[in-house]
């Protein structure tokens, strides 16, 4: 059994201060040119609200989501982490695995274009780590994910399959 966890992006009071400031004034400015154009106040309060949701749903996403990678014995099994809350987003069988390489070999590029039944983005984009991509086979579809693990876990998995 293999268990690992990405790292969440610490976010500095700083760089939080400014995505309060750029919110702020996103708000400012929306509801600036819908009182310009004469919009009914309550549109203006319900788009204001609606931007304000995506904005905070945005920096949880990337601030306070991670991921756990667990291999065990040949089952991956992908958690998405949120708080306390774990959601499992990939339980696969490793023979279910066609391909897994770095998004940075040539074969990317072709891979990508291709259609998918089930298309994710699993990874937090860490400096440290380079980002896999994954095609697996689930009920005689092909489904790309790509994932920010260790090396370790990669040289498990093409031991496994």
């Amino acid at each position: 059994m293999h268990q690992e966890i990405t790292k969440r992006e610490k976010i500095s009071p700083l760089k939080m201060l400014v995505f309060i400031i750029i919110g702020a004034i996103l708000l400012i400015l929306f509801n600036f040119l819908g009182n310009t154009l004469k919009l009914n106040t309550s549109i203006i309060d319900g788009l204001t609200l609606i931007i304000a949701t995506i904005l905070s749903y945005i920096i949880i996403k990337k601030y306070i989501t991670s991921y756990k990678y667990m291999l065990i014995e040949n089952d991956l099994i992908i958690q998405e982490i949120t708080g306390s809350k774990e959601k499992i987003l990939v339980n696969i069988n490793t023979n279910q695995i066609k391909k897994i390489k770095p998004i940075t070999s040539r074969d990317y590029a072709n891979d990508k274009k291709q259609k998918y039944n089930k298309k994710k983005k699993l990874n937090k984009n860490l400096k440290n780590l380079d980002i896999y991509y994954c095609i697996y086979e689930e009920d005689d579809k092909l489904n790309l994910f790509e994932i920010q693990p260790s090396e370790e876990l990669i040289n498990l998995l093409n031991i496994t399959k």
